[in-house]
Order: structure tokens, then C-alpha cells, then sequence
């Protein structure tokens, strides 16, 4: 399993499950955010993932500006992936979750390659439904 780790995030990557996984430790300011999404991009790039989990489940909230900044991030580096899913753990809080669809929208709209896009609560459902996208590109 390779990992980066820094004070705001863990960024690991499992070959078994084909997965990136950023778990938050303390909730980043814009240039934190973009760095950590930087490295686990390149993470996902170089082992050719199809999924990638972010456990927010620390709960914090992404500004106007991160969210500009990190739909523009993901969108410029999203066709160098193979990702085809991306799951979003939260705490329950419906405000989070529109933030993250807004974003994944964003993305999506920037971007010619798609991705599918979900939110959890909890991080083994986010881990087992990015799992699932392993199978579908084998099928």
C-alpha cells in the first residue's frame, strides 16, 4: 500500500481494491485542499485507479473559492485517470451533500471524461461501492 501523509490529510492507495482513499485530519484552507487533491491525483495517475474515496467525515465546510479551485484541479487532471468513481464520506448533514454534488456537477460539466459520484456516511459503504467500479471495468 503506498501512502502520503501530511498535517491536514492521509492519502493511501490499496492495489487490492484498486482504490485512492484521503481520509481528512483537520480541515484544510484552499491551498491545503488543492495540494492534497494534487498528490492524490498523481497517486491515482501512476497506479491507474478506478476509485477514489474522501472521508470528510470530520465534517468541515468548502468555501466558493475551494470549490471553484477544486473542480478546476480535478477537471484539468481527471482525463489523465482511469477513475470512474468517486465517493464523498460526510457527516449526515444535507448541506454537505449538495456541496459535494455541486462540485462533482462541476467537474463533470468541465470535463469531457465523466465520473460517477456518490455520498456516504459511512466509509466502508464509500469503500465497497468504489470498489465496485474495479469489477466494471473488468466486465
Amino acid at each position: 500500500m503506498k501512502q502520503y501523509r501530511d498535517n491536514y490529510c492521509q492519502i493511501s492507495y490499496d492495489p487490492n481494491s484498486n482504490q485512492v482513499y484521503l481520509k481528512w485530519l483537520l480541515p484544510p484552507d484552499e491551498q491545503a485542499l488543492l495540494c492534497s487533491y494534487e498528490k492524490g491525483l498523481d497517486m491515482a495517475i501512476s497506479n491507474q485507479a478506478a476509485s477514489w474515496v474522501t472521508d470528510s467525515s470530520i465534517g468541515f465546510q468548502v468555501d466558493i473559492s475551494m470549490q471553484h479551485a477544486l473542480a478546476q484541479l480535478a477537471a484539468s487532471r481527471l482525463q489523465q485517470t482511469s477513475l470512474k468513481r468517486f465517493a464523498r464520506v460526510t457527516p449526515i448533514d444535507v448541506f454537505q451533500e449538495i456541496v459535494t454534488h455541486k462540485i462533482c456537477n462541476h467537474i463533470n460539466d468541465l470535463s469531457t471524461k465523466r465520473i460517477e459520484f456518490e455520498v456516504f456516511h459511512d466509509p466502508k459503504d464509500a469503500q465497497t461501492w468504489g470498489t465496485l467500479a474495479s469489477h466494471l471495468c473488468v466486465n
